[in-house]
């Protein structure tokens, strides 16, 4: 457990070195995007306007699947099995120094995996598995992105991205499985295309 301690610590500093060596250069864009990641709300928007076209469908169906999965095991099952507090609980550590220099950003529940994350990364890898992997890999510079908002606030640790990740990519590929063998074996056979 100690090295996942140092790393946290290490991306922890790291982040707060920006936030000081920038004076609060990135903080309005950065927050900008941690509050689009709020509840998934943007993700689930752009995926249900993809719903609407013929060609989209499939990444429409793709992404709001693999963040249901995401939202059961991420907020249902993971947070309150693991009941990780946040970065800033602790008043007398240093993230909660780095959390107050980063301007107090409210979040409430626990810490461990990041929703932000999971919401992210499934969101992403149902768009890269959708569509032409010549560009879509782009999408997975998303939740990457995302994560290291969360770090730069403070409002999660690094292991909680790292572990917001690995359930929302993995959701991502459970999600497309699910409807390769749903089109494969049920949709195909009664005639329905999406």
């Amino acid at each position: 457990m100690e090295w996942i301690n140092q790393f946290d610590v290490f991306f922890a500093n790291s982040a707060n070195s920006l936030l000081k060596s920038a004076g609060s250069f990135f903080t309005p864009v950065f927050k900008g995007i941690t509050i689009a990641g709020n509840y998934g709300i943007v993700f689930i928007v752009i995926a249900v306007i993809l719903l609407i076209f013929k060609k989209t469908r499939k990444a429409g169906i793709l992404a709001l699947l693999a963040m249901s999965f995401g939202f059961i095991f991420t907020n249902l099952i993971l947070k309150n099995v693991i009941a990780r507090p946040r970065p800033f609980f602790d008043q007398n550590s240093i993230c909660y120094d780095y959390w107050v220099q980063a301007g107090s950003l409210s979040e409430k529940g626990y810490s461990f995996p990041s929703g932000h994350a999971t919401s992210a990364a499934a969101f992403a890898m149902g768009l890269f598995l959708a569509f032409n992997k010549k560009w879509s890999w782009s999408f997975l510079l998303i939740p990457f992105l995302m994560g290291y908002t969360r770090i730069y606030f403070f409002v999660h640790y690094a292991s909680d991205i790292v572990g917001g990740l690995s359930v929302g990519f993995s959701c991502g590929a459970l999600s497309f499985l699910i409807f390769w063998l749903l089109d494969k074996y049920i949709l195909k056979k009664k005639g329905i295309q999406i």
